[in-house]
């Protein structure tokens, strides 16, 4: 499109230069010599496409129109002035000035149009680098983020050492000791309400050890390809009482073939397991999850479904952040522990969220072929 008003322009150019140089030839061929004031300015005019021609055209179109206007003119000092007289030495050495001025003229335009260009040229490049700048600036930015992650990694992979080590065998001793003595004492004693208590909170401090250490483990490197289904049917089993308990109804819709993908078991246990506790916690007071599963050429979709609070638009920028929680008593580790998993094994994750309406978690695997 470019191209195309550029050559309109070009042909429009033109067919001005040759209007006014035909005009002006012809005013001079038919006016008598002896009006010679006109002959004058006629002569002097024709500089005018002459200019026009160096500026739009350069040397080329300067030195060029000159050429055409004094083979033009030629004719008319040979017939009508008498040809090689002393006194039409003015007018040939005009022709040596239309020529003159036609180069020069041409050469300097010329030269300013290529400056011009270069730059452009060189405005473009420093745009281009801008671009490449930012975009580079945009990758350190991303790195120095991943590599604050690493520190925090590092830095949670070494407490949660002394943490296994200090806090889960005393847990452990103290939910075994509570659970002999409630078997040690009279049965109307063994309904009291603080071994209950006591036995619940255990359980959920060495459940809050354990989201930590799942956090900072170095992922292991046992792949293989197992069926998605199998799992699935694994963490319901788990949640099951839970699910029951919360007055939540569970959906499965699955195809009857496998769902194969290769990777390790233990992964995709703790992403399902992490995201449907999300689901159940969003939902105080009831409501349904819906696991849905299927396949295309290239790839597995699972997609949890529930409909809960959903989330407002502010948190879900930052819902995969470590230690990032809306939930008073939540450690902000479930779906960061889900994303760091994703991003290991180059599975795709993706939310969908509307705040009263619920919320929508797809896991893309890459499909095992070989397994079918």
């Amino acid at each position: 499109m470019l191209k195309t008003k550029s050559n309109r322009q070009k042909t429009g150019r033109i067919v001005l230069l040759a209007f006014i140089i035909l005009l002006i030839s012809f005013l001079h061929y038919n006016t008598p010599t002896s009006k010679l004031p006109f002959h004058l300015i006629y002569m002097q005019s024709y500089f005018i496409p002459i200019i026009l021609a160096a500026f739009w055209f350069g040397v080329r179109g300067g030195l060029g129109t000159a050429i055409v206007i004094s083979l033009i003119y030629l004719p008319h000092i040979m017939f009508q002035w008498g040809g090689f007289e002393l006194n039409n030495l003015v007018r040939f050495l005009q022709i040596v000035l239309f020529l003159l001025l036609g180069y020069l003229i041409g050469l300097k335009a010329q030269g300013e149009k290529e400056e011009k260009e270069r730059y452009q040229k060189t405005a473009q490049q420093l745009e281009k680098s801008l671009r490449e700048l930012k975009d580079k600036t945009e990758q350190i930015f991303e790195m120095e983020q991943q590599l604050k992650s690493a520190d925090r990694l590092a830095v949670i992979g070494e407490l949660t050492a002394n943490l296994a080590h200090e806090v889960r065998n005393p847990l452990g001793a103290i939910r075994g000791a509570t659970e002999i003595i409630r078997d040690a004492v009279p049965q109307p004693l063994k309904n009291l309400e603080f071994f209950e208590i006591i036995l619940q909170e255990t359980k959920r401090l060495n459940e809050v050890v354990e989201n930590y250490l799942n956090y900072a483990r170095k992922p292991s490197k046992m792949v293989s390809v197992i069926d998605i289904k199998e799992v699935i049917h694994d963490v319901m089993l788990m949640l099951g009482p839970r699910v029951r308990k919360s007055g939540i109804r569970l959906s499965v819709r699955l195809p009857e073939n496998p769902l194969a993908v290769k990777a390790e078991a233990i992964h995709i246990w703790q992403i399902l397991m992490n995201v449907l506790l999300n689901a159940i916690q969003a939902m105080p007071h009831g409501g349904e999850i819906s696991i849905e599963g299927n396949q295309t050429d290239d790839h597995v979709t699972i997609k949890i479904s529930d409909n809960g609070e959903g989330i407002l638009e502010k948190h879900r920028q930052h819902i995969f952040e470590s230690f990032y929680t809306t939930k008073p008593t939540g450690s902000g580790l479930g779906l960061a522990i889900v994303k760091r998993i994703a991003d290991e094994n180059h599975w795709h994750i993706a939310l969908e969220s509307q705040q009263g309406l619920g919320t929508t978690f797809t896991i893309i695997f890459p499909e095992e072929r070989q397994a079918r």
